[in-house]
């Protein structure tokens, strides 16, 4: 069974999701940790529930969702996995970052893969179905636990 950890993060208030199961193996979606406090509350989560992050993925690449790619990717040795179509969203995050008046960040890395509908990811003993979702940003992709009745859906749907 997939356990869910949820922070919320950045001016923004992105929601981002840690999932593990009982082998502690975890996959990071949409890290949104742009201070070193927050960096600092998720390694601290990560430490102290004894888990090993597998993969680092984005729902999309708007900027309040990879600030946290950079910390991910070089503190865990993970590589990035996003949908091709939000390569330009990815590029974008300096300029959006400049529009929003946002002058520290670290630039995330760039995709080692690509990730699309009908594929599976896996950790552990889980795994999630991905969802193509565009709309809010033409790669948006969603990760759906079918097993355990839930789905990471970034941004497709707001609550309310």
């Amino acid at each position: 069974m997939i356990k869910i950890a949820k922070f919320t993060f950045n001016p923004f208030q992105e929601n981002m999701f840690v999932l593990y199961d009982e082998t502690n193996e975890c996959v990071i979606i949409d890290p949104g940790c742009q201070t070193a406090e927050e960096k600092k509350v998720l390694s601290d989560f990560i430490t102290n529930e004894k888990l090993k992050p597998v993969k680092l993925l984005n729902t999309h690449c708007h900027v309040d969702h990879v600030f946290g790619n950079y910390f991910v990717s070089k503190t865990y040795g993970l590589e990035l996995g996003i949908n091709k179509l939000d390569l330009p969203t990815l590029a974008m995050v300096p300029s959006a970052c400049m529009l929003y008046g946002i002058k520290e960040y670290d630039l995330s890395p760039d995709p080692s893969y690509f990730i699309e509908e009908g594929d599976v990811i896996t950790f552990g003993t889980s795994k999630l179905d991905v969802i193509f979702g565009p709309g809010h940003a033409p790669g948006h992709i969603a990760f759906y636990a079918k097993e355990d009745g839930f789905i990471v859906n970034g941004d497709i749907l707001f609550q309310g």
